[in-house]
């Protein structure tokens, strides 16, 4: 179910993008979903223009996409987008262990431990039906790690990334299986693992395979 209350503040339109985008970075609106307007106008108790301008700006966020006389649909990433994101990504997720693991705290080693079983423990018990939550818990795990890395620089560039990511991981997500639910938390105990002896070549390469190994998956799943 996607949280369609609205807030006192701020202009209509901004609200109702930040409830639809929030919806469609976390799953609970899926790529090639229909983006009715007057069917969220009705759900959200506002007008059709609202509407219009909050799909508007999505569209210049690059989450949705529109149609000449048709609704339009949340935008479904191409194999070939995927495979430029995550191969982006997977170098910078690399640097972004590498250097955590040169500055490992026992916090740090705390604080994704506990974002890892926190992460597993849903993935549990959604059972591989989709869940908004898992995709907000994955992407804690990993942001931990690049903010442990001590580069803003790096931040950013995973940051300008975002939106596709997350539009991505929630595909991926919502179409686990139990196997390979096993496998991501057995691939993140691996990274802590090298990241806590500071084995800071294991952990770059671990954390590059660890996305590689989510972009060729991905791929197959579009």
């Amino acid at each position: 179910m996607i949280d369609l209350e609205l807030g006192p503040r701020n202009a209509l339109g901004d609200q109702v993008a930040t409830i639809l985008r929030k919806a469609i970075l976390d799953g609970s609106l899926k790529p090639g979903q229909l983006l009715h307007e007057n069917v969220l106008a009705k759900q959200l108790s506002v007008s059709r223009s609202p509407v219009r301008e909050a799909l508007l700006q999505l569209e210049r966020e690059n989450l949705c996409v529109s149609r000449p006389n048709r609704p339009a649909e949340v935008r479904r990433p191409s194999p070939e987008e995927i495979r430029q994101t995550y191969t982006l990504r997977a170098a910078l997720e690399g640097v972004a262990a590498r250097w955590a693991a040169e500055m490992s705290t026992p916090e740090l080693v705390a604080a994704l431990r506990a974002n890892a079983e926190l992460l597993n423990e849903a993935t549990v018990a959604a059972g591989g039906q989709s869940d908004p939550s898992l995709t907000g818990k994955a992407i804690a795990f990993h942001t931990t790690i690049s903010r442990a890395s001590g580069s803003a620089e790096l931040q950013r560039m995973l940051e300008s990334l975002c939106n596709q990511i997350h539009l991505v991981m929630s595909a991926g997500l919502a179409n686990l299986t139990s196997r390979r639910a096993e496998e991501i938390h057995a691939e993140h105990l691996a990274i802590i693992d090298a990241i806590e002896k500071r084995h800071c070549d294991v952990a770059e390469k671990l954390a590059r395979a660890h996305v590689e190994g989510a972009r060729e998956r991905l791929i197959l799943l579009v």
